[in-house]
């Protein structure tokens, strides 16, 4: 349980820096924090216009709008993990000098990026959750949307852990992030459904978490199916992830400062 005890113990400490990186990211800026509103927004409409006006991309029994929420429950979460993912993978990297202050949790420059990354789309999932209501999706299992959220953060959290890890002895990562992150966008359910997916390569579904967490997110949000049992497996893994992803950082920091 040291995972959680870390986060838990340096909890003011996390809260401080993640409020500094959201300030850091819109001062200067002309428009501030509109940002943060605009982000996620102009991304959604991008979407909407490729997909069902220029392509005109249509699911069986699905009009224009919900196609369009569709893909919104689908990319504003691949959206928020790929931001925390390619913010925190060269996070130790970038705060080399923090790996070498025994007073400052190393643990917790990687949990500020992934904290910082979800936050910036936090206000896109509220977007996306207000959407579904006045889209007339209004359901009791849009209770489970705020846990989902939180496994997401969880798994992102302890998969960073891991990816900024490897960056300290392999700086090549770095480089292949924005491929990994563009990679995961196609191999992921963001404009499509499970159902659009070929037989064969459902198995690419399964192991995919990106795909788990999209289906889960459409299945509370506009089914109005509660997942107990996805959501429990994808518990599982999260934690799995998280807890591994800890005990990673943990085990090689004490190498850190001679590989910066």
């Amino acid at each position: 349980m040291r995972a959680l005890s870390t986060l838990y113990q340096h909890r003011r400490l996390l809260q401080a820096t993640v409020l500094q990186g959201l300030k850091a990211r819109t001062s200067g800026n002309v428009l501030g924090a509109v940002w943060l509103v605009l982000y996620p927004l102009l991304f959604l409409l991008m979407y909407a216009v490729v997909f069902a006006h220029i392509l005109q991309v249509r699911l069986p029994g699905l009009g224009t709008a919900d196609y369009v929420l569709t893909i919104f429950c689908g990319l504003v979460p691949f959206l928020a993990f790929s931001e925390a993912f390619g913010i925190g993978t060269p996070s130790l990297v970038a705060n080399r000098g923090l790996l070498r202050n025994t007073l400052f949790p190393v643990e917790l420059v990687v949990a500020k990026d992934v904290l910082v990354g979800h936050a910036s789309m936090g206000l896109g999932m509220l977007m996306v959750w207000g959407a579904c209501i006045y889209g007339g999706h209004l359901y009791l299992s849009h209770f489970a949307f705020p846990l989902i959220f939180l496994l997401q953060i969880v798994m992102a959290l302890g998969l960073v852990w891991i990816t900024a890890t490897l960056t300290i002895f392999f700086r090549d990562l770095q480089q292949a992030t924005p491929i990994i992150i563009l990679f995961m966008m196609l191999v992921s359910p963001i404009a499509y459904t499970d159902d659009m997916v070929p037989a064969g390569l459902k198995p690419m579904l399964d192991f995919n978490p990106l795909a788990r967490l999209m289906s889960l997110y459409r299945s509370a949000l506009l089914d109005g199916h509660f997942p107990v049992a996805d959501l429990l497996i994808f518990a599982g893994m999260a934690f799995i992830v998280f807890f591994v992803g800890f005990a990673f950082i943990t085990r090689l920091k004490p190498l850190f400062a001679d590989y910066v």
